[in-house]
């Protein structure tokens, strides 16, 4: 007969999926450990340690010249290298996710830890809101003009500002493993949105907002986001939707 190990019990998670495996049939209980093992969670620390290496690395980046390149128009600061620096957060905390999870195979102490973790993350965090308004918050802060331009001025601001796109980036992850599958397709195209929002405006913006860089940057900007948008509906939105009616549609035909 066989079974099933998972990480995660009843609790949403991006690594439930990941760590919820069938064990196969005739195994005693110590090859079906051995094989958990095998195939669970050192593939599962691998991919934490992967990820967490490729976040440092985006961080690491930010203090070569690629920075000053990115900073050379609003577009690819406000865009690209803040986008970078999320995911690089994001990163960061679904590798310390990963070695949790398999450090708890290891001792009782992170097994204890990490259960209290998911739990506090349960109450606190509902389906999410908490981490996505905190991320919400954060940034709308440094798309603020005075605090953008006193970021890219100001040295110890720029720094702030790089940190706190980092932790937006773990709050995203934390709001994340809160979400249902079909809730976390659908969340990059509510994003999407937002982002489409803040570009028409600053295409239709007249005055120069963000005085450090000229005010063709800024509808070059708005511009970018009105095209991030169009091409995240024209690619997720049919992808939702067939995930959301189609796979539903096969599934009655055959109940």
């Amino acid at each position: 007969m066989s079974a099933t190990m998972s990480s995660q019990g009843n609790s949403p998670s991006i690594l439930a999926d990941e760590t919820r495996r069938i064990i196969p049939l005739g195994l005693t209980a110590q090859e079906a450990m051995a094989w958990y093992w095998h195939e669970v969670i050192l593939p599962c620390a691998g991919r934490g340690l992967l990820a967490i290496g490729f976040g440092i690395a985006i961080v690491s980046s930010m203090l070569t010249p690629l920075e000053a390149l990115l900073d050379l128009t609003l577009a690819l600061h406000m865009i690209v290298e803040h986008l970078l620096i999320i995911v690089a957060g994001f990163l960061v905390a679904y590798g310390a996710s990963c070695l949790v999870f398999a450090g708890s195979r290891l001792s009782p102490l992170i097994l204890r830890t990490r259960a209290t973790l998911l739990k506090l993350n349960s109450a606190l965090n509902k389906r999410g809101i908490a981490a996505f308004a905190m991320a919400a918050v954060m940034i709308a802060y440094w798309q603020i003009p005075p605090n953008f331009d006193n970021g890219v001025l100001n040295g110890s601001a720029h720094l702030a500002m790089h940190f706190t796109f980092f932790i937006v980036g773990g709050l995203i992850f934390a709001g994340s493993i809160m979400l249902a599958r079909r809730t976390r397709q659908i969340a990059p195209i509510v994003a999407g949105k937002m982002l489409g929002s803040f570009g028409v405006f600053l295409l239709i913006t007249q005055s120069n907002l963000y005085s450090v860089y000229p005010l063709s940057d800024q509808s070059e900007t708005g511009l970018v986001l009105v095209v991030m948008m169009l091409l995240m509906d024209f690619t997720l939105v049919p992808l939702w939707l067939y995930n959301y009616f189609g796979k539903s549609s096969s599934t009655h035909l055959f109940t």
